[in-house]
């Protein structure tokens, strides 16, 4: 009988009671050779969990990107409050709605609220906002600040920083996506038309997209004297939110957006997109699950004598049990292992794209996104292989060595 089985490759041990007392070792090297024994089943479970978990860690990638990117633009971003018209999205372009009426009642409020600078902007945003190479956003200054008052690591490239008295001062990363150069013209509008006298370069972000030109400019295109937002500085030791929600209470209709909020705002939106995301993702990873049970209870059914063989000789139901159970959980580190891998080459692509086209990397592989990835893999694994071990340890010894 012994000899029968190894003719057949069923398996490759001594037919004694030393065979069923292998170490960790030896039990590994005879999962590897089953699984070898199938190479192509073997292969295309292993594929489907590679790219189930690359998939994963790519889409919650984006979530830890936009984390990260967002806490860089606040540390980058000068004022510490916003001022807009009522029901303003946080991070939506302002209408110009605020008279000049807001601003002076600012202005009188400035020092009793610890307000140490402010100045009014008007924001225009030409194009569809989808496509970065195509999309325009405008920011007018009035007269005295410079792209440094919105963000202060911004350095002169080319030219200078102020627009005055009629050009433009424009980001690099607009400039270089935008093929803009000193002396360039920028339509804004019928008959209304800047020169570029200056590039900046703010250090990566959004800041450097940007597009500062005079404030009258942009009023006479919108045909308007109102303001878009006003920005505030806050003096230390001031508690910025509570700065802003006295400036509500104080001027009726506006709202006073302070960063902090705006974070928080933004961590909410995150956090629905990461389950959004991992919702779509566990989908994956469970079709993987069902490939690794789908493997491995092929494997036992194929193998019934084998395993009557080897419990003929001595081995218990908990060695078969392991055995078979280490088989799904080899299949399921190494899949989410390269899957891993996979994920984090797939970040860098996809950071390549979005930092050329908007200056900021937003997705980001993170060592507990790693072991997350890792955890979920290895969970799945082992689900997915209780059911054939089971089946595989409880097989009567009789009826196993029966089978052909």
């Amino acid at each position: 009988m012994a000899l029968a089985a190894r003719e057949r490759g069923l398996f490759n041990i001594k037919l004694t009671s030393a065979a069923v007392k292998l170490g960790f070792v030896e039990t590994l090297a005879l999962v590897f050779r089953n699984l070898k024994a199938r190479p192509v089943r073997s292969a295309l479970t292993l594929a489907g969990i590679i790219v189930a978990t690359a998939s994963m860690v790519l889409f919650l990638s984006f979530g830890e990107g936009l984390r990260k990117a967002l806490s860089a633009e606040m540390e980058k971003f000068g004022p510490q409050i916003r001022v807009v018209a009522e029901d303003t999205g946080v991070f939506s372009v302002p209408n110009p709605e605020l008279n000049p009426e807001v601003y002076q009642k600012l202005k009188a409020l400035a020092p009793e609220l610890g307000l140490t600078r402010l100045f009014p902007n008007v924001v225009l945003m030409k194009g569809s906002g989808f496509d970065p190479a195509t999309t325009f956003l405008f920011y007018g200054l009035t007269k005295g600040t410079t792209p440094k008052d919105m963000a202060p690591d911004a350095q002169v490239v080319a030219g200078r920083l102020d627009p005055y008295p009629n050009g433009a001062v424009v980001g690099k990363q607009k400039a270089e996506a935008g093929g803009l150069k000193i002396g360039k013209t920028l339509r804004l509008s019928r008959g209304v038309e800047l020169p570029v006298v200056g590039i900046f370069d703010a250090g990566g972000g959004l800041a450097d997209s940007f597009i500062f030109v005079p404030i009258d400019v942009l009023q006479k295109v919108l045909n308007t004297q109102n303001y878009s937002v006003i920005h505030a500085y806050v003096a230390p030791g001031r508690t910025v939110d509570e700065v802003a929600r006295e400036i509500e209470r104080r001027i009726p209709g506006v709202d006073a957006q302070s960063t902090t909020e705006a974070v928080k705002y933004a961590e909410r939106a995150i956090k629905i997109g990461d389950v959004i995301r991992f919702g779509i993702s566990l989908i994956s990873l469970v079709v993987g699950g069902l490939l690794v049970a789908n493997t491995v209870m092929m494997s036992v059914y194929e193998r019934i004598r084998e395993f009557g063989v080897m419990r003929a000789i001595g081995a218990r139901r908990r060695f078969i049990f392991r055995l078979v159970l280490l088989e799904a959980l080899l299949l399921a580190v190494l899949g989410g292992t390269l899957g891993v891998i996979l994920g984090i080459v797939g970040s860098q692509i996809v950071n390549l794209y979005t930092t050329e086209a908007v200056g900021l990397a937003l997705s980001a592989v993170t060592s507990r996104l790693v072991l997350f990835s890792l955890a979920i893999a290895l969970t799945l694994g082992m689900v997915a292989g209780l059911i054939p071990a089971r089946v595989a340890s409880r097989i009567p010894v009789v009826e196993a060595l029966g089978r052909v």
